[in-house]
């Protein structure tokens, strides 16, 4: 921004940043969606999510009694990569919505690859404890164990990191563009340790990597128009549905994290999550009817028709991801949800370019003959949702999370937060959260505490607190990483980072 960059190239840059310093969560070999509202123009979501590969099949994995995949072979290994997609997604962002060359918003990344960061208490904890099998996929892989084991160990909280490899990399895209990529040196290591590894990806998937400009699926909840992010992701239509149910309850009334507000959302969220699981996919394979699936009156048929509740739970963690938001001072607004998928991804480190590969294959059904069973060319189901508030036209509040189905779930209630319970945007952010699927136990944070889980299971439902990752009591990695920015009443900028995955707020 000090150099006459906007809010998409600030956006970019932080996305490269992020892809050095916090390489477990995203990365250029994975993928993502970015919002962006140039000043008096319309919400535009650029998708640069991660594709099959053309040989990609239904039935490519083969699957245990439970329908999983033997061996880890859709989250780990060569097998388990997509075609990545953030070097052409942010290459486009930049040459269309930008004012800055690549090399100059690539600039603070390279310098963090070449001269160190610091490892995070987060990136630390996650690789110490083997979080995910993340230290696993290191020694699976010599090329990443060169990367990243110091003297046959896990690199430990606050030591110094380079990645010579990684600013190549980097450096190399300054210089030839997305090509270096696609069709460049990159290009080449990706593919050759693909073949002599069994992976499936080739320089036909590459070079035929496109970028796809979508309009955001759109809303309005108590006078604001909302913009949310369209099929391939569910997460868009999820918030738009969940805020039509709520438009016509009192939230505020019933009070923050009450048993009597929980309860609500999960019943609301137990009759959109199985729907939306069911009808949305990739629009390229199936084609699902927005216009009626955002309306209010079709939210009223799922709220008083009460759905399936309990027919779909999703298992597991979930991906772990990435998500920023930006507002310059002229109004224009960008935000980024990225993600490698699982922690480090593959754990496949193309030879001499410093970067994990994706494991996106593990975010399709494995199973053949579902919406979101494998297809080549086909883009996964997604929860990632940058969204957008409007008030009277202007931007009033951006925000996104991390952290795979509690995307939904954690962007909700901030906005909730802020809209229904008048908070400011930091203690919306910081707010205990709940999550909930549809089925099985209301995921709580410590912090809502036990007369509300009494009255919860006085009305029937089960209660769990998951312990997951916490580096500040309470506040655990497993409810999202939401980092938001909040317009004022007289024009001023305010941020809201997450405590829980250690979000900043950096202001110009």
């Amino acid at each position: 921004m000090r150099a006459g960059g906007n809010a998409i190239d600030a956006a970019v840059a932080a996305s490269l940043a992020l892809g050095v310093v916090a390489p477990a969560f995203s990365g250029i070999g994975g993928g993502g969606f970015l919002l962006v509202r140039l000043k008096d123009s319309e919400a535009l979501y650029v998708d640069y999510r991660e594709v099959a590969p053309r040989r990609a099949r239904p039935e490519m994995f083969e699957l245990d009694s439970e329908g999983e995949p033997l061996g880890f072979a859709n989250s780990m290994g060569y097998r388990s990569v997509a075609v990545p997609g953030t070097v052409a997604g942010l290459t486009y962002a930049l040459e269309n919505f930008g004012r800055l060359k690549f090399s100059e918003v690539a600039s603070p990344a390279i310098d963090y690859a070449r001269k160190g960061f610091a490892v995070s208490p987060l990136l630390g904890y996650i690789m110490s404890n083997n979080v995910d099998n993340a230290s696993l996929k290191f020694r699976r892989s010599p090329e990443t164990s060169r990367n990243w084991l110091k003297q046959g160990r896990t690199y430990r909280a606050g030591e110094r990191k380079l990645s010579a490899d990684l600013a190549g990399s980097l450096e190399l895209i300054c210089r030839e563009g997305s090509d270096a990529f696609y069709h460049g040196r990159i290009a080449k290591a990706l593919t050759g340790g693909m073949s002599k590894n069994g992976g499936l990806i080739d320089e036909s998937d590459l070079s035929r990597y496109t970028v796809k400009v979508r309009r955001p699926v759109t809303g309005s909840y108590r006078g604001l128009e909302v913009c949310a992010m369209p099929p391939p992701s569910m997460g868009g239509l999820a918030i738009v549905q969940l805020l039509n149910i709520f438009e016509d309850m009192d939230l505020g009334g019933t009070g923050l994290n009450t048993a009597e507000t929980i309860e609500t959302m999960a019943k609301a969220i137990s009759v959109v999550w199985p729907a939306l699981r069911r009808g949305v996919a990739d629009p390229d394979f199936l084609v699902s009817d927005i216009d009626t699936l955002s309306s209010k009156d079709y939210a009223a048929k799922l709220w008083f028709g009460r759905g399936e509740r309990g027919a779909t739970q999703v298992s597991g963690a979930g991906s772990k991801t990435t998500h920023l938001s930006v507002i310059d001072g002229d109004g224009n607004v960008a935000a980024i949800t990225e993600s490698v998928e699982c922690y480090f991804g593959s754990g496949v480190t193309p030879p001499g370019t410093g970067f994990c590969l994706n494991d996106t294959m593990h975010d399709f059904d494995p199973r053949p003959g579902g919406p979101n069973s494998i297809g080549p060319g086909k883009r996964p189901l997604s929860n990632m949702t940058p969204t957008l508030l409007l008030k009277d036209g202007e931007p009033y509040l951006v925000a996104g999370s991390a952290a795979g189905p509690r995307i939904v779930t954690a962007t909700l209630q901030t906005i909730l937060n802020v809209v229904d319970h008048s908070l400011d945007i930091q203690k919306a952010v910081d707010a205990p959260r709940m999550h909930y699927q549809g089925a099985g136990a209301i995921k709580m944070e410590s912090r809502i505490g036990p007369s509300v889980r009494r009255r919860l299971s006085e009305m029937g439902f089960e209660t769990e607190t998951p312990n997951y990752v916490q580096l500040k009591p309470g506040y655990d990695v497993y409810f999202g990483g939401v980092n938001a920015v909040l317009v004022g009443r007289h024009g001023e900028l305010r941020g809201g980072a997450d405590t829980r995955r250690q979000g900043s707020v950096a202001a110009f």
